[in-house]
């Protein structure tokens, strides 16, 4: 029998009309939220939800989506569902269940009908409980591909579930805490964010030059552009001295302005606000650059996250989410500071990084590939 999915609204000004609903879900909504924050987008870029604008009072259940189906190689959508802060036990109700993955897939639906440079779409940072929702649990028999590639393309695949065409290898969501927020998983007094951060001698911090970018996208599989790039909060780290193993000191050294010597780490903030690209050249690693780097641009972030391109939510409470006493059901604290990153399961050194900075393990994701076609006569 077929099912009439459940119509879905624009919000063309975001940051006014859903970023207020997704505070209270912190630390899920996360990625969208961030995503709607950063100050750019482009003109074919779609806020989709499943209530209308103007609604001020937050639905029980409801999803969101950000699309931009233009942006092929790299990701195109963030999607968000209430689905996602249910707790485990008990388990949701099949009328639960039937509601949100009819709110997610009149979403997908929704963003089929928007300009497209490939048949496919990629969505980014995915809940796994929501990969599941959407594709039944036959997608676990789905075997991971890159769903992404740089020329866009990505892997054939080797089967379909429904709307799901292809997923990629687990990720596990790592949820770092501003300064003063309280000590994560792992951290103990005096670690974490809110340490002094500290370069060995001969190392500066720096900003990185676009003439650098491309360099940087050569070490990564991820796809990206150099204008995607020039638009994101960066930071890097550069050798001054011939003396790369001298002792450590803790004076912070910056050359931001001078760009001088060889550029040999760095990390940039994704447009869903995640450590993204973090990356130091095989000569120059254990030496707590990962951790340095990481820790100064999540400092940014604490201190100014305009500065880093995060627009403040409009019509918030002030002092609303600023993580210092507000917790949600797993204790973390949520607002303002707060940032993330996707780390391969098999990526050990850089889960070592997230837990130096007191990261917390949150919940598995993927990136999958849709044919939101499909979700037009999926029922």
């Amino acid at each position: 029998m077929t099912t009439i999915l459940p119509q879905t609204y624009t919000h063309p000004i975001p940051l006014t009309t859903l970023a207020t609903h997704l505070l209270p879900h912190l630390p899920h909504s996360l990625p969208l939220l961030r995503r709607l924050q950063f100050h750019t987008s482009s003109p074919s870029a779609r806020i989709l939800a499943s209530f209308h604008p103007s609604t001020t009072t937050t639905p029980t259940s409801f999803a969101a989506i950000w699309a931009d189906r233009t942006r092929a190689p790299e990701t195109e959508c963030w999607l968000f569902s209430t689905y996602e802060t249910l707790p485990p036990f008990p388990a949701p109700t099949p009328s639960q269940r039937d509601e949100a993955r009819a709110q997610c897939l009149a979403l997908l639906a929704g963003i089929a009908r928007l300009p497209a440079t490939t048949p496919l779409t990629v969505i980014g940072s995915l809940d796994e409980s929501l990969l599941r929702l959407i594709g039944g649990e036959e997608v676990g028999d789905l075997v991971p591909q890159n769903v992404v590639s740089r020329d866009g393309k990505g892997d054939a695949g080797t089967g379909r579930v429904g709307v799901i065409s292809g997923i990629s290898v687990p990720y596990c969501k790592w949820l770092i805490a501003p300064p003063g927020a309280g000590h994560g998983a792992g951290e103990k007094e005096g670690q974490g964010r809110g340490r002094e951060t500290s370069l060995p001698t001969g190392y500066a911090f720096s900003r990185l030059r676009r003439d650098e970018l491309p360099l940087t996208i050569s070490r990564t599989k991820i796809p990206k552009t150099v204008d995607t790039l020039a638009q994101l909060g960066g930071l890097g780290v550069r050798c001054t001295s011939s003396n790369h193993f001298a002792r450590t000191t803790t004076a912070t050294t910056d050359a931001e302005d001078e760009g001088q010597g060889e550029l040999i780490a760095w990390a940039f903030l994704g447009v869903d606000g995640s450590l993204t690209s973090l990356h130091v050249e095989p000569e120059h690693r254990g030496r707590g650059l990962a951790k340095a780097v990481s820790r100064r641009l999540f400092r940014w972030l604490t201190d100014d996250a305009s500065a880093m391109g995060f627009r403040p939510v409009e019509g918030a409470a002030a002092g609303e989410g600023q993580g210092g006493g507000v917790r949600d059901r797993d204790g973390v604290g949520v607002g303002d500071g707060w940032a993330h990153s996707d780390v391969a399961e098999d990526n050990l050194e850089s889960a070592g990084v997230a837990r130096g900075l007191g990261g917390k393990e949150g919940w598995r994701v993927r990136w999958v590939s849709v044919d939101s076609a499909v979700a037009v006569v999926e029922r």
